[in-house]
């Protein structure tokens, strides 16, 4: 008999079970984990091979299971991440399922299903320890370059170290991700800021992220855009600076971080 699913993540519990992998497996430097080792003392195998409707899927069948991840996922950083998600499943949540079927968002969601935010919060610290993290971009002004530097060091996917660089940073940030010229999703720092963008949003003529879209040439750097860029929705006047940073992540994505300065 499964568990009732809870209504909320415990994200205390998810980021202790990381903290204690990394303590088990005396992770000292940035991207040192080995993934498969892990999963493989915890008694998960891990295949790589096709995989379809689903970018990752855990089976379990008592002490032991089966992680297979979509070979359709081809960026390293994308992979581990999607390996660390579904230990995170493997450690936290045998009461509530055997099997697990995770799609792309799925390893995106920070606010629907209280399971897979437990499952996205262990990756994020599974892979970037916060003893390890945080001191690289707590004081760091925001940029997509610091970002890609510690998707680097961290051997993890461009849009998750983006995101956990948001929530690590001491400015207000706002990570989106835009497709075909409209908002595709967007996460912000959890600190009671009120502002948000709108579901499909269009790009704006007067943002980095329409340049890019455009094919202009982009200055690799942040630079301040006028608040109505990307703000022009809100119910109320903006008194703030949005510095704005923009790059393209494949055929038709841009990534965006946004900074508000008050």
């Amino acid at each position: 008999m499964t568990k009732t699913l809870p209504t909320t993540p415990n994200l205390i519990k998810s980021q202790g079970a990381a903290f204690r992998l990394n303590r088990r497996f005396a992770v000292n430097e940035p991207g040192e984990l080995q993934l498969e080792d892990v999963a493989m003392a915890l008694g998960v195998l891990v295949f790589i091979g096709k995989l379809d409707g689903a970018a990752a899927r855990l089976v379990r069948r008592g002490k032991t299971g089966v992680a297979r991840i979509s070979d359709r996922i081809t960026v390293l950083g994308a992979q581990r991440f999607a390996i660390a998600h579904e230990l995170g499943h493997w450690e936290l949540h045998a009461e509530y399922s055997q099997l697990f079927l995770c799609t792309e968002a799925d390893m995106r969601d920070y606010e629907r299903s209280p399971l897979e935010i437990e499952a996205n919060n262990f990756a994020s610290e599974l892979l970037m320890p916060s003893v390890l993290f945080r001191p690289l971009c707590a004081n760091a002004d925001p940029s997509l370059t610091l970002v890609s530097n510690l998707a680097e060091q961290f051997k993890t996917s461009l849009t998750a170290t983006a995101i956990r660089f948001v929530n690590e940073s001491r400015h207000r940030c706002i990570v989106v991700c835009s497709d075909n010229g409209r908002v595709k999703w967007w996460k912000r720092k959890e600190d009671g800021t009120r502002l948000w963008l709108e579901k499909e949003q269009t790009i704006h003529p007067h943002s980095m992220a329409w340049e890019c879209f455009k094919g202009l040439d982009v200055p690799d750097k942040v630079a301040s855009v006028p608040v109505e860029a990307w703000f022009a929705h809100l119910p109320f006047e903006l008194n703030a600076t949005v510095f704005e940073q923009s790059i393209k992540i494949g055929r038709y994505g841009v990534l965006t971080l946004l900074w508000i300065a008050y």
